[in-house]
């Protein structure tokens, strides 16, 4: 009689949600599109300058 007490009072097993932390953002890369070397210059152009500034430049300089 005590065992079917216990089963009469068991909880369902429920699955828990696990937290979930917020993504951390990371700026984006910096990365090196083109190092260009003439004469005594050099340049070296990354993703983050816009391209208008850098074909202007590329202009003056190659030219």
């Amino acid at each position: 009689m005590e065992v079917n007490h216990m089963l009469e009072k068991q909880q369902p097993i429920v699955a828990l949600n696990h937290p979930t932390r917020p993504k951390k953002t990371q700026p984006p890369r910096n990365n090196l599109l083109l190092s260009l070397k003439k004469n005594d210059l050099e340049l070296n152009f990354y993703s983050c300058l816009a391209p208008e500034v850098m074909n202007k430049l590329l202009e003056k300089v190659l030219s």
